[in-house]
């Protein structure tokens, strides 16, 4: 009979994301409660912007609190992800800004001068 648990290794975590435009960048937003921003690292090549997180577990405080601390119930914990975005030609990779606040990595990037809609008024004659 298959067992209707998975194992740990087969759930895979992504965070949830917004993407949001306006006329001279686009924003990516990252739900990534628990993560400080010393956890997290951004790069982009290929036209591929990479967010992933790097926890640095100290073994040696888990076992510690091991001792201590025995869990009644587990509901969540913090894993490891990696999560790409492909990068339109018309965003400026040179200009990329990230900030982590309440638990939202919120990455913005800057489009490209020639990306951004014109306007002028036009007289009639």
């Amino acid at each position: 009979m298959a067992s209707d648990r998975l194992e740990k290794a087969e759930l895979a975590y992504s965070p949830s994301t917004n993407v949001l435009e306006s006329e001279t960048e686009i924003a990516l937003e990252l739900l990534i409660p628990g993560f400080s921003k010393d956890q997290i690292e951004l790069a982009v090549e290929n036209n591929v912007l990479t967010v992933k997180s790097e926890l640095n577990e100290d073994k040696d405080a888990d076992a510690e609190e091991a001792k201590t601390l025995k869990y009644s119930r587990i509901e969540f914990e913090k894993r490891n992800f990696e999560k790409k975005f492909r990068l339109s030609d018309k965003l400026n990779q040179e200009e990329i800004h990230a900030e982590v606040n309440n638990g939202i990595l919120k990455i913005t990037i800057q489009k490209k001068k020639e990306a951004i809609p014109v306007k002028r008024q036009i007289e009639i004659a």
